[in-house]
């Protein structure tokens, strides 16, 4: 299996597909219109968490067409599907604590605490105006707790002591992730039961979020909004070898041949960058719109 960098669980599964490696794995894919398409994968044991490099658990996500041409009415319409892949995953909970990872200093980052910002914050009010809100709805609460660079605390640590005081149900947490194919950047949500653990898509791995370390489920919501230089390079030249005769002879070497060695020159000058698009600023703010709404859809707050 060819070890491109990615976050993605579907992105995993196919490359696992290609060797016919998929034992101890599952998956089924659901076209909801010309707009959306929903991919669900189960890591069901060991072997599925070997072959695939993901924690057993489901992975649910959702590809989204020409998002960046989108209506408002179609964003809104991607929301209310989110809220019900979430539903799945946080039934039973009425205290939920929202985790926005990332850094909103950095643009391609910044997702996660974006996100915070547009939420519906219930736990004060039921708290201090009780009489304002209807007792039955659920408690939500959020926190954006910043990066080890800027705070000098793990953000894992911050998140054990807000949960040992507040004592949430479940932890939703929104990150910012990376693919293995520029084509789905800011295109896709991947919804996971399984934790997260922030910054190992950019090789900058920090504590693990999870019920193992927290006490309690994570649900995890990540966006990809970065792409590996390699990866970039890698394809470019199989788009090359196809479209112009002379190069041909570039589609005798394999897509992992192509890779190895383009990382390979690349990392030792640190030229091996997570690209972005530069259309960032408005991508992050679609994505987060649908987030945070399709989280307050899936509280009916």
């Amino acid at each position: 299996m060819i070890d491109f960098r990615t976050d993605l669980a579907d992105e995993r599964l196919s490359e696992c597909i290609k060797s016919g490696e998929v034992e101890g794995i599952s998956s089924e894919n659901i076209d909801l219109d010309n707009t959306l398409k929903v991919t669900r994968v189960k890591v069901l044991n060991e072997k599925g968490k070997q072959k695939i490099g993901k924690e057993i658990g489901t992975y649910i996500t959702l590809e989204i067409k020409n998002i960046d041409i989108i209506a408002k009415e179609e964003l809104e319409k991607i929301s209310q599907i989110l809220a019900e892949q979430l539903k799945e995953l946080v039934k039973g909970y009425n205290s939920i604590l929202v985790v926005g990872l990332g850094n909103i200093d950095t643009t391609a980052d910044s997702i996660g605490p974006k996100v915070i910002k547009d939420l519906s914050i219930t736990r004060h009010l039921k708290k201090y105006v009780p009489d304002l809100i209807d007792q039955n709805a659920k408690e939500i609460s959020g926190i954006a707790p910043g990066v080890l660079g800027t705070t000098g605390i793990e953000t894992g640590e911050i998140l054990k002591g807000i949960v040992e005081k507040i004592k949430p149900d479940a932890i939703i947490a929104i990150d910012a992730l990376i693919s293995r194919d520029i084509s789905r950047l800011f295109k896709t949500i991947q919804i996971s039961d399984t934790g997260i653990t922030p910054g190992a898509g950019v090789g900058n791995a920090r504590k693990e979020i999870s019920k193992k370390t927290m006490g309690i489920p994570v649900i995890a919501v990540g966006v990809p909004t970065l792409v590996e230089a390699a990866t970039i390079v890698a394809d470019s030249i199989d788009l090359i070898s196809k479209q112009f005769e002379e190069f041909k002879e570039l589609q005798e070497a394999s897509k992992e041949d192509k890779y190895r060695l383009i990382k390979a020159v690349l990392e030792p000058s640190k030229y091996n960058l997570a690209v972005t698009p530069k259309e960032v600023d408005s991508l992050v703010d679609n994505m987060k719109l649908i987030i945070a709404h399709g989280i307050n859809n899936t509280f009916g707050n």
